[in-house]
C-alpha cells in the first residue's frame, strides 16, 4: 500500500458521517438552550451614589442614636475641639464609605479600609491626648464599659445594613469589604459616643470610644474572611 492511499483513508475515516447541514443546527439548538433565558444584568449605580449612601448610614444612625440617648457630649466640647475631632471622624469615614464602594464592583480601585481601620486606631487617640488633659483614671472601667457597650450596639446593626448593601454588588474580597464595613461601622458608634458621652477624661475616650472602632473592624475583618473561605470551599 503506497503513501497517499494510507492518506486517502485516513481522510475519508476524518469526514464527518453527518451532513454539514446538521453541524449548523445542533450550534443553533446549543444557541438557543443557552441564550433562551439570558438576560443583561441591571446597571450598578455609580461608586458615588454608593459613596454617599454609606456616608448617610453613618451620620444618620449615629444622629439619631444620639438623639435618642441625650446630645450631651457634643455640649461639653469647645468650638476648638469640634473643629478637629469632627472633621477627622468624617474624613475616615469618608474613606471606609469609600472602601466599601469600591468594593462592590470588580476594578473599582483600591480598598482603604484597612488604613481607615489604622488611622482610626492611631490618628484618633493622637488627637483625643492633645486635646483633651484630664488623665484620671477614676473610675476607668466603670465608666467605660458601659460607652463600649452603647458603641457596639449602635455599631453591629449599621455593620448589618452595610453587609446587606454590600451583597448589591459583586464583591471579590469579603475580608477587604468587611474590614472597610466594619470600620465604617464603629465609626457610627463612636460618632454617636463623642455626641453623647460628656465623659471627657483623655484615657477614657482614647480606650473605650476609639475600641468601637478596633472591635468593629476587626469582626468584620473576621467575618468577611469567614465568608471568603465558605465561598471558596464550595467552588472546589
Amino acid at each position: 500500500m503506497k503513501a497517499d492511499e494510507v492518506d486517502q483513508i485516513l481522510n475519508r475515516l476524518a469526514q464527518p458521517e453527518l451532513p454539514p447541514q446538521a453541524d449548523l443546527d445542533c450550534v443553533q439548538r446549543a444557541q438557543g438552550a443557552l441564550l433562551e433565558d439570558l438576560r443583561p444584568a441591571p446597571a450598578m449605580a455609580p461608586i458615588w451614589a454608593f459613596l454617599l449612601l454609606f456616608l448617610l448610614i453613618f451620620a444618620a444612625v449615629a444622629a439619631a442614636s444620639a438623639a435618642a440617648l441625650g446630645v450631651h457630649g457634643y455640649v461639653v466640647l469647645s468650638n476648638f475641639q469640634r473643629a478637629l475631632i469632627f472633621p477627622l471622624l468624617l474624613l475616615v469615614a469618608w474613606m471606609g464609605a469609600l472602601s466599601c464602594a469600591r468594593a462592590m464592583r470588580p476594578a473599582g480601585g483600591a480598598t482603604l479600609g484597612g488604613t481607615a481601620l489604622l488611622l482610626a486606631a492611631i490618628g484618633l487617640p493622637a488627637l483625643f491626648s492633645t486635646l483633651l488633659q484630664n488623665y484620671s483614671l477614676l473610675h476607668f472601667v466603670a465608666e467605660g464599659v458601659p460607652c463600649l457597650v452603647a458603641g457596639l450596639c449602635v455599631a453591629l446593626p449599621t455593620g448589618i445594613l452595610l453587609a446587606f448593601l454590600l451583597r448589591r454588588g459583586y464583591v471579590l474580597d469579603w475580608s477587604r469589604a468587611g474590614t472597610a464595613a466594619g470600620t465604617l461601622a464603629g465609626l457610627t458608634g463612636l460618632f454617636m459616643l463623642e455626641l453623647h458621652c460628656p465623659n471627657l477624661k483623655a484615657i477614657h475616650v482614647m480606650v473605650w470610644h476609639v475600641a468601637v472602632v478596633v472591635c468593629s473592624g476587626v469582626l468584620g475583618f473576621i467575618a468577611g474572611s469567614i465568608s471568603d473561605e465558605v465561598h471558596s470551599r464550595s467552588l472546589r
